[in-house]
């Protein structure tokens, strides 16, 4: 008998809920919500933030202020209070107390904690990442209440795999008994989300960890397999690991179509797939018009709605404002991400975008970006831009759920784009592919930056003019994106390429080098 997949993980996107700050909750999320569907003995452990991760709205004139992020009463009321624990120290001191919680869905279930004390440690999982001043008290304190979790409450249900995702939960595998599988999945190619190694994890757990630099080579040391998600993130992340190439492989993110496809059935034609997206577009139109006065009419919608960070190049939104004037007035734009509380950089640029947004008529900011706002905005923009920096971005979905609903994407040559995108067939690239990594601050990034900016521009004087020109070939691309994204982004694919023993058939092959 097949016993529990097991996921751990720092944040998963539940309907409702403010327990995620991007991607990767989300993504744990569709995972989560899929293998229900599928009938999975699927389990995600996580941490329960009372206050979410961070908010922002609008305050006076305009400045972007930090605001509660609050979990939904409909998700609360579906949390069940399972049983307290405690978790000890090597010495026997007390580690962390916690409450934990289940919300379940069909056959999979999340066990949330809450930590109650010691009130140090709890105040560092009030909020999601606010944990920058004791990150090893973080890491160590999640690893060591998810492994107990594994140990205490699901005892005697057997375990098929452990799954740790990103490098935060890396001391997990550490503290299972021998003989429990476990394997890593790494979210991030860049340098910032390989932490360095937590050694007093050894004298407070009682453990032994190996003479490497970072969490991210100790969870690839211990595990069984380790995976990236996309071909492009398996190629970076081989230049960074070279040590652990023969453990990895890559299994490309995918989407729950379920909760992220409104066109459910194929329209059979570009013509079709126009009527239905026009009356998506006249939804957000609505949504837009209702919360700014702004009209959008027939103009082309352009959207960038992720994460505001860096790497991610907003900063292309603003050189098309500042220096494209003509080219920006053909079309409408639409932003939307969250920045850290801790990235000045990013609330400057959310701040920026807060200007344009007030100063003018097409261009609209949404500062409270979260799964409602995305579903809306990636489902019926008429083009969505995705710009990160070449060989920063480990997959990416929001190209994936675009797709899904008839809408194509402007992407620079990264993450998962690499595989979906033909150009100019069922969406477009611009700028070049690196194969190598290179820091976004050095001036050759700039010089790259300055390069891919000016084919950007290109591509969307492009796409805009074949907009006005002739829509029906345009419809015919995203038709095409329909088509082609929806049997490969479909979450199922993951799940049968992740967990191939809970399925009869022989799922399509798993990627590997």
């Amino acid at each position: 008998m097949k016993g529990q997949i097991i996921s751990v993980t720092m944040e998963i996107a539940l309907e409702g809920s403010a327990n995620f700050a991007g991607g990767l909750g989300v993504l744990e999320a569709d995972k989560f919500y899929g293998a229900a569907r599928l009938g999975l003995p699927y389990t995600v452990i996580t941490p329960f933030y009372p206050n979410g991760y961070v908010d922002w709205d609008y305050g006076v004139r305009g400045k972007l202020v930090e605001v509660r992020h609050r979990h939904s009463l409909s998700f609360l009321s579906k949390l069940k209070y399972l049983r307290s624990i405690e978790v000890r120290k090597k010495d026997g001191g007390l580690l962390a107390e916690v409450d934990i919680y289940e919300f379940s869905y069909g056959s999979a279930r999340v066990l949330l904690y809450r930590i109650k004390r010691p009130l140090t440690v709890a105040r560092l999982f009030r909020y999601l990442y606010r944990h920058h001043h004791d990150e090893c008290t973080y890491y160590i304190t999640a690893a060591a209440v998810a492994s107990e979790i594994i140990k205490k409450v699901l005892a005697g249900e057997g375990i098929s795999v452990i799954d740790v995702q990103e490098a935060h939960l890396a001391l997990v595998p550490y503290l299972l008994p021998n003989g429990v599988r476990t394997r890593f999945i790494t979210h991030t190619p860049g340098p910032w989300g390989h932490p360095k190694l937590c050694k007093d994890a050894e004298e407070i757990l009682g453990i032994s960890l190996p003479n490497v630099k970072t969490m991210t080579e100790a969870a690839m040391e211990i595990a069984e397999k380790v995976f990236t998600v996309s071909k492009k993130h398996f190629e970076v992340t081989k230049m960074f690991f070279p040590k652990y190439i023969e453990k990895m492989s890559y299994i490309t993110n995918a989407i729950d179509l379920d909760r992220w496809q409104r066109i459910k059935k194929d329209p059979g034609s570009s013509e079709e797939l126009r009527k239905i997206h026009e009356e998506f577009k006249q939804e957000l139109s609505s949504i837009i018009r209702a919360l700014s006065g702004k009209p959008i009419g027939d103009r082309l919608i352009v959207s960038w709605v992720r994460r505001i960070v860096k790497y991610k190049r907003p900063y292309f939104i603003e050189w098309l404002v500042e220096e494209n004037g003509d080219l920006k007035d053909m079309i409408f734009i639409v932003t939307s991400g969250k920045p850290h509380p801790n990235d000045e950089w990013g609330k400057e640029m959310a701040t920026t975008f807060s200007r344009y947004s007030r100063a003018l008529p097409n261009f609209f900011y949404y500062p409270s970006y979260g799964t409602e706002f995305a579903y809306y905005a990636l489902s019926s923009s008429d083009l969505l831009l995705f710009t990160p920096f070449s060989c920063w971005e480990a997959s990416g979905t929001s190209m994936m759920k675009a797709g899904a609903n008839g809408v194509p994407t402007l992407s620079s040559r990264d993450g998962a784009s690499l595989e979906l995108i033909v150009d100019g067939v069922n969406g477009w690239f611009f700028g070049k592919e690196l194969t190598e990594f290179i820091d976004i601050e050095s001036e050759e990034a700039r010089r790259i930056d300055e390069e891919d900016y000016r084919d950007f521009v290109k591509k969307l004087e492009y796409i805009i003019d074949l907009y006005e020109r002739d829509k029906t070939k345009y419809y015919e691309i995203a038709y095409n994106a329909y088509k082609t994204f929806t049997p490969v982004v479909d979450i199922t694919r993951l799940l049968k390429q992740y967990y191939s023993e809970f399925f009869p058939s022989k799922p399509d092959s798993e990627q590997t080098k």
